[in-house]
Formats: C-alpha cells, structure tokens, sequence
C-alpha cells in the first residue's frame, strides 16, 4: 500500500494499481485496501470494475464505509448514472455530514440539481435527454451481454416515445446492425442522414454494411465524407477507427485512436485496437506495449495474456492475422476452443486433484472467469455451475462479480442469486439488472416443495424489476402474496406461458406496492413490464383475492 501511494504521488497511475492490486489480492476484504483500489481506478475511468470492487466490500461487511458511497457516485456519475449518483452522495452526507467528503459530496450535488451546469458537463438538458440517454446506455449494455433483441425493442419503444431523438436513432442503427436486420438498419441510417448529411454514426454503420457487402469503394467514400475527427466525441472516433481497421487503414486508424487514447488511456478497448493497428503495420514492439500495460493494469488478464503472445509472431504481419486477431476485445475463436478443451481436460482430473488445482492453480481459475465472459450462453452456464461447486471463497467472489457485470445477460444472473442463496452467502446482494444497480435480498419462496420453473421465474421477475425500483418491503409483500395464491393451488399447477409469467409478476408489483401504501397505477406497472392493459388486469383479478392477510383464526 505504502509503495502504490508513493507511485501515485509521481502521478504514475500504471505503477501504483500493480501494488494495489498486491495489497488487495493479499487482503480483499481490507476496506482502507479495497477503497484506495477502487478510487485509483476510478481516477482510470475504469467506473465499472471500481464500482464491482466496493460492492464486493460491501457483501463483505456488516456496514457500509462512509467513504464507499461516495467513491460509487463518482463512478455512477462517470457511467452516466446521475440519480444513482445523487442517491450515494445523499448517503454519503447522512452517514458523514461532517466527513471528509462532506463539502465535495454538497458541491458535486449542487453539480447535478443545477440544469445549466449538467448541460455544461454533459450535454444533456431535458427530461427526455435525460431518458434517451438512459434508454441507450441500456441498450448497450444489453448489446454487449448478447441480448440484441431486448436492445432493439427497448430503443422501439424509445423511439416511439422520443420519434425525433438522434442518439436513439443512432444506437437503434446499430442494434439493427448486430441483429442482421440489414434493410432496417439501412433505413433507419439513411433517415438521420437526410437531416445531418454528416452524421458520423449513420455513415460509419452504412458504410460496415456496404464492406460487409464487397463494395469497398462505397465504404471508403462514406469514409472520407466523414468531417475532421478532432471534433468527434468518443463514440464516433470509435465508429471511426474499427471502419478504418476493416478497411485496412491501419496508419489513419492509429491516428484517430491516438485522440481516442487521449480520452481514455486506460481502456481495454482502445488499447486493443492501438495494438492491433501497430501490429498490422509491422510495430510489433508498439503493440506489445499496449498489451504489456493491460496486464500491468490487470494481471488476471488473460485476452491480453494471448495478445501479447501473438505479438511474437513478426514473421508477417498480414498473414492469417483474422485467424489470430479478433476486433472486439476477445480471443478469437480457435482459441477459445484450445481454452475450452483445456479446461475439459482439468475437468476429468481426480475430483482431490481438481479442488487442488483450483485452489492453487490462479491461471486455471483466470481461465473459469475468463469463459464466463463467452458470448454462448451454455458455455457461461456450465462455468458458473462449476464455480457453484467448488462453492468455496474464491468461487463466491467470483459469482458476486458476475452478478455486477453490466456485458452479462439477467437471465444467468438470475441463476447466480440461486446458487449464492444455496451456498449461504451473505445477503443482500449487488447486481446489474434490469439496467439498474441493485441491491437486495433474494426472497425465494420458501416452500417444502418445487414448484414449475414458470411460477419460480414470477418470483425472478418480481426480483429483477422490483429491487432497486421501490422499498425492499414491496417486493416481500409481493411474494406473500404469490405465496398464497401457490398454496390454494394445492401443488395442482396450471400451466402459464411466458406472457402470463410477466403479467402475473407485473400484477405482484402493483398489489405489494399498493399494500405498502405506495401509489402507483396500472398503466404506470404496464408500461414497466410492457404489459397490455386486459392482460394486467386479468392477473390482478387473479391474484387480488390474495392481497388481503388472511385473519387468524382464534
């Protein structure tokens, strides 16, 4: 810790997060460790793997630290998340209204009440910029974890809510994109383009498609009509950059990247490609150092691990570079199979030799973590399945993390709270879900008998929509409620679709909440879990008669 703070006093950002990440791999559970980790990456933009580190803090401790609540509004605020932001600052100043954040913590929240200066730092104004942002970090995020077609209906129902937004115009080209939905995408780009000829989204999307395509000239035209890309924010200088590396434009796109790293010096994407741009132009030493630095930020890192291996590789360049070389930050998919294999093999070991491996072995457990960021959903599955049997320390963290990673979809997450209940873990739990940092205990019904896994996915719902969104007691009034209707079934289950499933979690929410004297409407509840009104109410009349509290008898 001593040797990190003297590196962060040269201002030495690499040097110092190498010692503290020691000091932390030593003592994870060490607040005073666990706060300086996560304020050093922060200060790294890396927002979200900071905010991972203290809520791992948090699981581990009976309460909260002053001081972690307000290094989560920094990040919050840093992931565009400003009412998370306002809320861990009130926190802050409620658990330490003279602490040492105290004057800071009321300025950064005079920062986000005052309209003209959010605008200043933000670009955002009104309550709608404020929710097409929202509604596009979302779908990002929902893009990256694989869910591309809840990414595009989210930014539908946006757009039919917000018809003359450009950002949400934008991100829906590019959901369009990922989902192979061509002529919509296409479309979609060229109506922004009618009204801003320059738009470097719909161009830089319109022009991936035309390469895709095999019509390279058009692609480079869109390229070059493309306006002087000092004035891009990071978005579009990405945009940019992976159109000039498809095209093979490798000296331009280490140029637009320059000003991208400028921005974000530490991040693993824009590093990545910096590396594969110097390598393809024959800067292997070049590309090494980007690799070299990422692990030197992370040394669990194993895509950069891989990386900085193929760097070695300088006989030539071009040569099989696809094979070897993936644009997204990822290992190609030769080597992830070679990794999958591997890991097959350790798995028929001896079930001893397997725990000893897994206890003494950091690269066979780098590897686990690693498969779990795959896109196939069962290979994800599988690796978290076999981190819940190992169901020792190491494996409870990384369940926890995964449970916070925003590149990860809900639905596995929704397994993961399962096995951290079945493992005893200690509640309450942190979770990305539902687009939303929550926080919360799992309220499983606590049955001596299995339900259908459609009535267990209504409890799943109710959790995913609920925590975070209104008091912890709704939501558990919200499963008594279920509980009793279940126990009138008398284990005789009718089937319900995955339509049903929704409506009845969304008449759950309504009833818990309105028994908690929370006023919230129908159409309020049916516009959150885009529920049609007769199907609403039909679940309400279904479960109403089980709202009210049964009276004792004497």
């Amino acid at each position: 810790m001593k040797r990190g703070a003297k590196e962060l006093e040269k201002n030495d950002y690499i040097a110092a997060i190498a010692k503290y990440r020691e000091a932390y791999e030593r003592a994870p559970e060490d607040p005073e460790i666990s706060i300086a980790l996560a304020e050093i990456l922060s200060q790294m933009q890396r927002f979200e793997e900071s905010n991972r580190i203290l809520h791992q803090l948090n699981a581990s401790l009976d309460k909260t630290p002053p001081e972690c609540h307000f290094g989560l509004a920094c990040n919050y605020f840093g992931l565009q998340d400003y009412d998370s932001a306002a809320d861990c600052l009130e926190d802050y100043l409620e658990a330490e209204p003279d602490g040492p954040f105290a004057a800071d913590a009321e300025d950064f929240l005079d920062l986000i009440e005052d309209d003209e200066a959010m605008f200043e730092a933000t670009g955002l104004k009104t309550d709608d910029d404020y929710e097409d942002n929202a509604v596009c970090r979302f779908a990002r995020s929902l893009l990256a974890s694989g869910e591309i077609a809840y990414a595009v209906e989210e930014l539908e129902h946006r757009i039919g809510q917000s018809p003359e937004s450009v950002k949400v115009r934008e991100q829906l080209t590019i959901a369009y994109f990922c989902a192979s939905r061509e002529s919509d995408a296409s479309e979609t780009a060229q109506k922004i383009l009618e009204e801003l000829p320059h738009n470097v989204i719909a161009n830089s999307t319109l022009a991936l498609m035309e390469f895709e395509k095999g019509d390279r000239e058009s692609a480079e035209k869109r390229l070059s009509a493309i306006e002087d890309i000092r004035l891009l924010d990071p978005e579009e200088l990405h945009s940019v950059a992976v159109l000039q590396l498809d095209l093979g434009r490798y000296e331009d796109a280490e140029k637009t990247l320059a000003i991208l790293l400028q921005l974000m010096p530490y991040d693993e994407n824009v590093l990545h490609k910096v590396g594969y741009a110097r390598f393809m132009r024959g800067d292997s030493d070049g590309a090494k150092a980007c690799y070299q630095k990422l692990l030197r930020i992370d040394p669990h890192d194993t895509v950069a691990k891989y990386y900085l291996n193929q760097c070695k590789h300088t006989d030539a360049p071009q040569k099989n570079s696809s094979a070897r070389w993936a644009m997204p930050y990822q290992v190609p998919f030769g080597e992830a199979f070679r990794r999958l294999n591997h890991i097959n093999r350790m798995l028929a070991q001896p079930h001893d030799q397997l725990y000893r491996t897994w206890n003494q072995d950091t690269g066979f457990r780098d590897l686990l973590v690693w498969a779990t960021t795959l896109t196939d959903v069962r290979v994800k599955k599988s690796m978290l399945s076999l981190l819940f049997t190992f169901g020792d320390k190491h494996a409870e963290r990384i369940l926890r993390d995964f449970l916070l990673r925003t590149d990860q979809p809900d639905e596995l997450k929704r397994a993961v709270f399962g096995m951290l209940k079945h493992l005893e873990a200690k509640e309450p739990y942190q979770a990305y879900l539902n687009g939303r940092w929550i926080s919360g205990h799992v309220n499983l019904l606590d049955l001596d008998y299995k339900m259908p896994q459609s009535y267990e996915s209504v409890m799943q719902l109710i959790m995913q929509y609920m925590m975070g969104n209104c008091r912890e007691e709704c939501s558990t009034e919200a499963a008594n409620i279920f509980r009793r209707y279940i126990e009138s079934l008398n284990r005789k289950f009718p089937r319900i679709s995955v339509a049903q499933e929704i409506s009845f979690a969304a008449a759950l929410e309504f009833l818990g909440r309105r028994n908690c004297g929370e006023s919230v409407t129908e159409e309020e509840i049916g516009e959150i879990y885009r529920v049609t009104k007769p199907r609403l109410r039909n679940a309400i009349l279904k479960l109403e008669p089980f709202a009210a509290v049964p009276e004792e008898k004497e």
